[in-house]
């Protein structure tokens, strides 16, 4: 995706008018017939099978116009598609992604007042993006749902229309202020408990863990006196027991802004390795350090044991029973907004958005 949002969008491909502009053949908007804005980012959904492997589809934007001109119509909802160019394979997807996303939709939904959202996205990364934009657009008025497919559109046994039909549905029924969603093998999923758990399955995604209760919103952006130079790149590492101190540091070679350590059961790690303790001190004095579990279900209790105090008192914050894909988002969402020290910490132990408990 490209820098500037005005040229990240691009119409459908029939004329490519301005994206501001009424779709042709679309009637003019009526307060009686819901609205949806769709915005394709690429993945297979939008792929074709070539010699060399799945391909981004170059006749994918008239494709996707068809597909939800047809599920729209009969339901009597209006729509525009917006495609964020070029279309990104979301194994490729980096820091900036999820939050060019948000921008893009952002600025449309300001503009144009849909009934809801629908985002179209590769399933690799989806789970990462989609938690990271039920931070970013919380406030955002309508609901945001978010799609894909594990086979391409044209495939003879496509999950793509389905899964379309599901989003496009959703979109325009659940509540304005509804938590961005994942619509995915008839399920809908909350975003921010959302994982990746099957290769091939149609059912390619699973949140073990509820919605947290009673969220406390996006909290307001903060003054900081040191403004980030661009999107926090969050890393995660995980425990296991060949794992040495020299590995752990290894892993922040890179200079990452905030780090998300994947520990054993409810907040262990391997404290009497050489150097562990004193490693994690370090880190934690230039870079927040969340601690997670490794266990699909459960929370970390960083109290329960002594290893685990060890972590706490190294600095480590604990991040109750956040996901690896919503502790990278949260993190990542919250530096960029300038949080920093106890505020990022008490901020971080929040339940914010339904993402823990």
């Amino acid at each position: 995706m490209q820098a500037e949002e005005s040229e990240t969008l691009s119409p459908p491909a029939e004329g490519r008018r301005a994206i501001s502009g009424r779709m042709e053949g679309m009637p003019e908007s009526s307060p009686q017939r819901p609205s949806v804005l769709v915005f394709a980012t690429g993945g297979t959904i939008g792929m074709r099978e070539t010699d060399a492997g799945l391909s981004p589809d170059p006749d994918f934007p008239e494709i996707l116009e068809s597909l939800v001109g047809g599920i729209c119509r009969p339901l009597g909802i209006e729509h525009r598609v917006n495609h964020l160019l070029p279309a990104t394979d979301s194994a490729n997807a980096d820091a900036d992604t999820a939050p060019r996303i948000a921008r893009a939709v952002r600025a449309r939904v300001r503009t144009q007042r849909p009934r809801g959202v629908v985002i179209t996205h590769g399933t690799d990364t989806l789970a990462y993006t989609a938690a990271r934009l039920a931070f970013e657009l919380a406030d955002i008025g309508a609901p945001v749902v978010v799609t894909g497919s594990q086979l391409p559109h044209a495939a003879p046994d496509t999950d793509a229309v389905d899964n379309l039909t599901l989003a496009l549905r959703a979109s325009v029924r659940a509540a304005p202020g509804a938590p961005v969603s994942i619509a995915f093998g008839g399920e809908l999923l909350p975003a921010v408990r959302a994982t990746k758990q099957d290769t091939a399955s149609r059912r390619a995604f699973r949140a073990e863990r509820a919605l947290g209760p009673d969220p406390q919103g996006v909290p307001a952006v903060a003054a900081a006196e040191d403004p980030p130079r661009g999107p926090a790149r969050i890393l995660s590492f995980r425990f296991v027991p060949a794992v040495t101190a020299e590995d752990l540091r290894a892993a922040v070679g890179g200079r990452p802004d905030g780090l998300v350590l994947e520990c054993y059961g409810s907040g262990n790690a391997p404290m009497a390795r050489p150097g562990m303790l004193g490693t994690l001190r370090e880190l934690c004095a230039t870079l927040p350090v969340v601690a997670i579990t490794q266990c699909p279900s459960g929370r970390i209790d960083l109290a329960r044991y002594a290893v685990g105090r060890e972590l706490a008192a190294a600095g480590v914050i604990d991040g109750s029973d956040l996901t690896p894909e919503a502790a990278i988002a949260k993190l990542g969402f919250l530096l960029d907004r300038g949080h920093r020290g106890a505020e990022l910490r008490g901020l971080m132990e929040r339940n914010l958005v339904g993402e823990q408990v």
